[in-house]
């Protein structure tokens, strides 16, 4: 029997479920049974999810669709790969620290480039998960493993009160496919409670694609401990707001083009470099407009895809755009002024 949504017990709850069907077996003498069963080994939780997402209701691709409601953290062995159009959904918001959280954690000896991917409708349908969605959970990742991987599609979609902690360096902590869908209330550190506040080479917190992103809107996202705070290659009409950075060595990175690029209130502390433009394959089209503060009371500076490098003031007000010879910065501020 499907259904649209799914409650998972927590894990003491489960371990009960477990203990008091080892006692009815024994009761009616089962013991050979008992005797094979690994009743006293560890659970796959990775397994037992993919399994239960059976029990939600078919979408018109065939993959499941509805909502998994987590009321714990559970630990995975391995990465736990969801079908399109699931959404995981934490009983209460998720907290700095797991253990006041719902989510996962990535265990010892874990195996998979992800903790958490969604998978694609189709093997070349790339903005078609409707339905799918990531709210209040905490995801521990560890060194090396990267965090999230979701893609989603229109308003039915999206991600909200998200912490992914631990991923240390060369990971990603979020990587956000598709278009048309909110992410709200997000925070990417690459490392986790304990461990040192300083970033880590390679890491990124937030980064679009892979393929080309539309219409994404990010709201009151934060990095810490990260070489990069979001990266993007191919993107259009894309909204950032209010996204802090914290320790984190460049904020923003566009690796091939910025079209409609919207970045507005933004706060990066700990670093002077303000945004970094590796490539922008068509400069006439390209826009990236974007205002904040760098807030170690000092000026930002942005590199263009020639190497040139541009200085800000502390307070920024910025247009970015080009021409055929190339793009320039526009500096809002000093316009106004008589």
């Amino acid at each position: 029997m499907s259904a649209p949504y799914i409650f998972i017990p927590s894990k003491e709850e489960v371990k009960a479920e477990i203990l008091a069907a080892k006692e009815t077996l024994e009761k009616y003498g089962v013991a050979d049974w008992c005797s094979c069963s690994p009743t006293d080994e560890p659970i796959d939780w990775a397994g037992y999810f993919e399994g239960i997402q059976k029990q939600l209701n078919k979408s018109g691709s065939g993959q499941h669709t509805g909502t998994i409601v987590l009321t714990d953290w559970y630990p995975l062995n391995r990465t736990l790969v969801l079908d399109s159009h699931v959404e995981l959904k934490g009983a209460f918001r998720a907290k700095h620290h797991l253990g006041s959280s719902c989510g996962f954690k990535a265990e010892e000896g874990f195996e998979g480039e992800w903790v958490l991917e969604w998978k694609q409708p189709k093997k070349n349908t790339f903005y078609s998960n409707f339905g799918a969605g990531i709210r209040n959970l905490h995801i521990e990742s560890r060194d090396g493993i990267n965090g999230v991987c979701f893609r989603g599609a229109q308003q039915s979609a999206g991600v909200d009160n998200l912490v992914v902690r631990g991923f240390g360096e060369n990971a990603v902590g979020i990587k956000l496919g598709g278009d048309t869908y909110s992410v709200r209330d997000v925070f990417s550190d690459a490392a986790k409670g304990g461990e040192d506040s300083v970033a880590r080479d390679g890491a990124v917190a937030f980064e679009l694609g892979s393929k080309r992103v539309y219409s994404l809107r990010l709201e009151n996202i934060t990095s810490h401990n990260c070489e990069t705070g979001l990266k993007w290659g191919d993107a259009h009409q894309i909204t950032i707001e209010n996204f802090e950075t914290e320790l984190t060595t460049q904020p923003l990175v566009c690796t091939w083009d910025a079209r409609g690029i919207n970045i507005r209130n933004v706060c990066f502390r700990h670093t002077k470099n303000l945004l970094k433009l590796e490539k922008i394959r068509w400069p006439s089209e390209s826009r990236i407009k974007i205002d904040g503060m760098m807030a170690d009371n000092s000026p930002g500076e942005i590199v263009l895809p020639d190497g040139s490098q541009i200085t800000t003031p502390k307070s920024f007000d910025l247009i970015i755009e080009g021409n055929s010879r190339g793009v320039e910065v526009i500096d809002l501020q000093k316009m106004r002024k008589p």
